[in-house]
């Protein structure tokens, strides 16, 4: 049975990471990308509490949390990818010794409930958490703006070395020419928040030294919603009387789930890893279908209970009544195809799946920081200073797992408006320098130009007159991509820049 486990837990990881880099353009595959977001009972009951709407996309979801009640938390020890991360840097860290009651201490384990509690409510009061605690938003959006990112800088950097080596040209080619096709994209990606986004997954794989699985354990609120949901399962651990109490299985459970008395473990904790199967030496425990004695109690007092609502209520209300910054909210440009700004923080929970599918387009999406104040951290914007919305793509939208961008058809995403573009008259080098500069009139895609130019005489800085044509924006025409302020010459601030004034939203 352990073997079993291990083998899926790989497959499922190979499994999660292929669905990752499906997400690129050209987008052509039969099986959504975000597949194991919309897994998440997580992400869908707090998706659609924060929402008031049920969200088809969560099918998925509602699935896997009906089956962990016969089941267990098979997908906590089986399927989930983030586990199986932790289970391998787990072997990797090498733990102090400790006395058994320290390093398997339970009053840990409420933390789990104490957070879901907290998520649910934030939720009713939508306010969305879910972004942050979800371990499968949590692990791709580190696989985008870490993992993949480092990945791609050291691959194209090993190509570039072994060019300059001179041997074997052909094959380095055609290994680059495969590489470009199926994984690497067209330039290096590089996204904001990265650092920090390192550090929070780096800590909670450094919860490793302290025990096993410490986040799966004592942190991870979809455990402890599936959790939940598993008191009832159907296939339970059995010891028989062989067992001769040697405290192995105890000591090597990951979850902590067995008791003092080793015949009883916890079933709300116990994701069938089966690992107390392959550690007892007299072949005492097994796993069989059936109900048998055993504890399903949640380790979550009254007060706890009314600890994490009140303490998710204050954070809401904390986060919910601090100003906004007027003049950084106007910088908030969202993804064409996004429902109104509410409704979008409701819906978005910060996995970073367009924002990494639209790298390898025009690249103007990224994580944002205080655009729209502390409740849209981590929500995907358009920098056009970084990168522009290409006119072609609509990928955002069939990539996004909860229907905050909406899968518009590419016809109306090409009319449809992200923002404005406006003229800096002392950045803009015909406004400023009195010298023509048509770059930004060459670059906008729209069939009509949303930028023309008034022709007339100036007087130039060298005191001469001469014809210059001088740019500006047709308000009905643009549709805000920002190529215009990617592409603009101008070194620091650009002569043209992009706002969220005039946007467009999808009301459904």
């Amino acid at each position: 049975m352990i073997t079993a486990r291990r083998i899926s837990q790989v497959l499922f990881l190979l499994l999660f990471l292929f669905f990752f880099l499906q997400a690129r353009y050209p987008y052509e595959t039969f099986i959504p990308s975000d597949l194991f977001l919309r897994s998440s009972p997580l992400v869908g009951l707090a998706t659609m509490i924060a929402a008031r709407a049920f969200i088809a996309t969560a099918i998925l979801s509602l699935i896997v949390l009906l089956l962990t009640i016969p089941l267990g938390r098979f997908f906590c020890g089986w399927v989930c990818p983030l586990g199986t991360v932790i289970d391998a840097s787990d072997k990797l860290i090498k733990r102090k010794k400790a006395k058994l009651a320290e390093l398997d201490n339970k009053k840990f384990r409420s933390w789990k409930f104490a957070i879901l509690i907290a998520v649910l409510v934030g939720s009713i009061f939508s306010m969305q958490f879910v972004w942050f605690f979800d371990p499968i938003a949590l692990l791709t959006r580190t696989m985008t703006t870490v993992i993949f990112p480092s990945f791609v800088f050291v691959v194209k950097g090993l190509f570039d070395f072994a060019f300059t080596l001179g041997f074997l040209e052909d094959q380095l080619y055609s290994a680059y020419n495969f590489a470009q096709n199926s994984v690497l994209p067209v330039s290096q990606p590089r996204f904001y928040q990265s650092l920090v986004i390192f550090l929070i997954f780096g800590g909670i794989l450094a919860l490793g030294l302290v025990s096993k699985r410490f986040w799966c354990r004592n942190l991870c609120p979809l455990g402890a919603l599936l959790g939940i949901f598993s008191k009832y399962r159907i296939v339970k651990r059995y010891v028989s009387e062989e067992c001769n109490q040697c405290a192995v299985c105890r000591r090597e459970c990951r979850m902590n789930a067995i008791e003092d008395d080793y015949t009883i473990n916890n079933t709300v904790e116990c994701i069938e890893c089966a690992e107390c199967v392959a550690v007892c030496k007299p072949h005492a425990v097994s796993y069989k279908f059936g109900f048998n004695k055993g504890k399903n109690e949640i380790d979550l007092s009254r007060r706890r209970f009314l600890q994490a609502s009140v303490a998710g209520v204050a954070s809401i209300a904390l986060v919910k009544t601090a100003a906004a910054n007027r003049n950084n909210k106007g910088y908030a440009i969202r993804p064409p195809g996004a429902v109104p700004e509410d409704e979008f923080l409701d819906r978005c929970i910060r996995c970073q799946e367009c924002v990494r599918i639209c790298s390898t387009t025009g690249a103007c999406l990224q994580p944002s920081m205080l655009q729209s104040g502390w409740e849209g951290i981590w929500s995907p914007v358009a920098v056009p200073r970084l990168g522009y919305c290409e006119f072609n793509c609509n990928l955002c939208g069939q990539v996004c797992p909860t229907g905050a961008i909406r899968n518009i058809d590419l016809e109306r995403k090409k009319k449809l408006r992200m923002g404005l573009a406006y003229f800096d008259k002392t950045r803009c080098i015909p406004w400023q320098r009195q010298e023509d500069c048509l770059v930004c009139e060459e670059h906008c895609p729209t069939p009509d130009k949303a930028i023309k130019f008034d022709i007339h005489e100036a007087r130039g800085p060298d005191g001469a007159m001469r014809m210059v044509k001088f740019p500006y924006v047709i308000k009905d025409l643009c549709i805000g991509c920002g190529i215009c302020e990617t592409k603009c010459p101008v070194i620091g601030h650009p002569g043209i820049y992009v706002t969220a004034d005039n946007e467009e939203r999808i009301i459904v």
